[in-house]
């Protein structure tokens, strides 16, 4: 029998709906502001599957929630495996056929340069929002996570 860690396993384009944004990097440029290339190479790591990129690009509270999963995961396989972060995240739902699209400033958060929103839009017309936060010097993508203990339901 095949034993499956339990844990958290955090669905960024089912739950978060970022599906169809991921090709929006082709042709960034340096013009742009840091938030919105930080947003277009966090939707670019989602619909690659690169979830060491986007543990990279996410804020430090998110990455600290992860890498806690994944400790309970490895203590929960009895210490016979250790469970990487990234295998802790899963992105599902993403449709070759709605990569691309554009990404803007939306706003810098009123008064707090340290945060912003970046609108992505999709080829195929969805749209959706990222909030970005500034830790150390660098612009990070916050994902909302539900409080308490990150498990498996």
């Amino acid at each position: 029998m095949t034993m499956r860690p339990r844990g958290l396993v955090l669905v960024l384009c089912g739950v978060l709906g970022l599906g169809g944004l991921a090709g929006g990097a082709v042709g960034c440029g340096e013009d742009e502001p840091p938030p919105v290339r930080v947003a277009r190479k966090f939707a670019l790591a989602v619909g690659m599957g690169d979830m060491d990129q986007v543990l990279a690009l996410v804020d430090g509270q998110t990455a600290a929630r992860v890498q806690q999963a994944a400790e309970r995961a490895s203590d929960q396989v009895g210490g016979r495996r250790n469970i990487e972060p990234r295998e802790m995240l899963q992105v599902v739902d993403v449709d070759p056929r709605s990569l691309g699209g554009k990404a803007e400033l939306v706003q810098p958060l009123a008064g707090d340069e340290q945060r912003a929103v970046v609108a992505l839009t999709g080829l195929d017309g969805t749209s959706h929002t990222l909030e970005l936060i500034q830790e150390h010097g660098e612009w990070r993508v916050h994902l909302p996570l539900p409080r308490g203990p990150m498990v498996e339901p």
